[in-house]
């Protein structure tokens, strides 16, 4: 955490400030308030921001009990954080490099390497962006990587050095360079926040999810519709009869019976489940939540697909919505992990194997590495590397009698070469000697 003196610059109206929803620069004090779309907060400090037209709250906290877009999050989350992370030197894995360490055990001493990149992509996948601190000993060199909690962020560009401000506190400004920062799509400096950005989308899911209740409660069984009746009625008499209907058969009473007088005829205008395609538009939201998380749909219909199938759905899922996120994971970490003299003279990079997601069935995969085999491509022990396995075996092993070393592919032909030339002279010899 930067104090003191060193960010004064902050007050200067003169510096550029970009805000979190669509990075457009604001020429104004930094002390000014703003509301921002906030997270997990309690209804009385709810932001502005967070209330619809209509009343409805719509925020990450609301956001996350549609369960269609908390399965989404939860699939890209999950999937990326099993994926292994490692530090790689050239194309070798640099196992004694502190970071391959913190990124495959422990980045900080709170959580674990698969908490702690779930967090992260949850984050920024309901905020935009997601941020956690580097730090460094006396020396420099890294040993924890935090997470920063945080309501709202803002860009700051000053002397041509980006910065990032978190909650209006001068006291939480970071380098970009002392941060990890993964964000959404955006227009450069920070993403932008999905929530805010399809917020009417998701108050139509969140509006369905309070229809379902009020379905199996009764209360969106009122009744609706019109009464006729032969006899003419005063204005208090009407008012006193609205108000009876009202109150014994709407909300959690609109399924007691109704009976009328003499000569009253009831038009009922139905709103059940059938005639609204209820449940037509449920899958039509699961399609808009799709959408919005560049989701393959299938995976949130929850359609496991056959044998046939399964490969090519795999191979959907991660060139459309998790080779973009892995992208920008596996540069953001290189670049802000390593020197620039490690990456362009070492070759360190930080490499997120995804063989486990796109490897077919079992069968496929053993022709798959059999014909990568037969033509000198790949050795037994890369196999059992991609495969998980470990280098040693245990036991014995069995070859066909049929295969040599590809190093020593010349010296068999030589001498193979060689001894058909020796036979050959035998027999002529043979025949010479007749």
């Amino acid at each position: 955490m930067n104090k003191g003196n060193k960010f004064e610059f902050l007050k200067d109206t003169s510096v550029r400030y970009f805000n979190i929803e669509n990075d457009v620069p604001v020429n104004n004090n930094i002390t000014e308030d703003r509301t921002y779309p906030t997270n997990f907060l309690s209804p009385s400090i709810l932001s502005l921001n967070d209330f619809t037209a209509n009343g409805t709250v719509v925020n990450e906290k609301t956001a996350l009990t549609i369960a269609s877009f908390y399965q989404g999050i939860n699939i890209i989350a999950n999937t990326i954080s099993t994926l292994p992370m490692k530090v790689h030197r050239g194309k070798e894995v640099d196992k004694n490099n502190i970071i391959y360490y913190l990124l495959k055990e422990k980045p900080n001493k709170y959580q674990t390497a698969f908490e702690w990149i779930n967090t992260m992509l949850l984050i920024m996948i309901t905020k935009g962006n997601s941020f956690s601190f580097i730090k460094r000993d006396n020396s420099g060199d890294i040993y924890e990587l935090n997470i920063i909690n945080y309501t709202y962020v803002e860009a700051v560009i000053f002397d041509d050095v980006l910065f990032f401000k978190f909650d209006g506190d001068k006291d939480l400004v970071y380098r970009n360079d002392e941060v990890i920062h993964f964000k959404n799509i955006g227009t450069g400096y920070l993403g932008i926040n999905p929530i805010l950005n399809f917020k009417k989308n998701l108050e139509v899911n969140l509006n369905t999810v309070e229809y379902t209740n009020k379905i199996y409660n009764g209360e969106a069984s009122s009744l609706r519709g019109t009464i006729t009746y032969d006899k003419a009625l005063n204005d208090k008499q009407r008012e006193v009869l609205r108000g009876e209907l009202s109150t014994n058969f709407s909300g959690p009473n609109g399924k007691r019976i109704l009976f009328l007088e003499d000569g009253m005829k009831l038009d009922a205008t139905k709103l059940d489940p059938a005639s609204t395609k209820f449940l037509e538009s449920r899958l039509f939201e699961k399609s808009e939540i799709a959408s919005m998380l560049n989701l393959p749909l299938f995976l949130l219909n929850g359609d496991s697909g056959t044998n046939q199938n399964i490969e090519f759905n795999n191979i959907r899922f991660y060139q459309t919505t998790l080779l973009p996120i892995i992208s920008k994971i596996e540069q953001e970490l290189k670049t802000k992990l390593f020197s620039k003299q490690e990456i362009v003279f070492d070759d360190l990079h930080i490499k997120i194997n995804v063989n486990s997601l796109l490897r077919g069935d079992t069968k496929a995969r053993a022709d798959f590495y059999k014909q990568l085999f037969y033509l000198s491509a790949i050795s037994p022990e890369e196999i059992r590397d991609l495969e998980d396995m470990p280098n040693e075996i245990k036991g014995k092993t069995f070859v066909q009698a049929n295969l040599i070393p590809s190093d020593l592919v010349n010296d068999f032909w030589d001498s193979k070469a060689k001894l058909d030339i020796s036979k050959a002279n035998d027999l002529n010899n043979t025949e010479n000697e007749e």
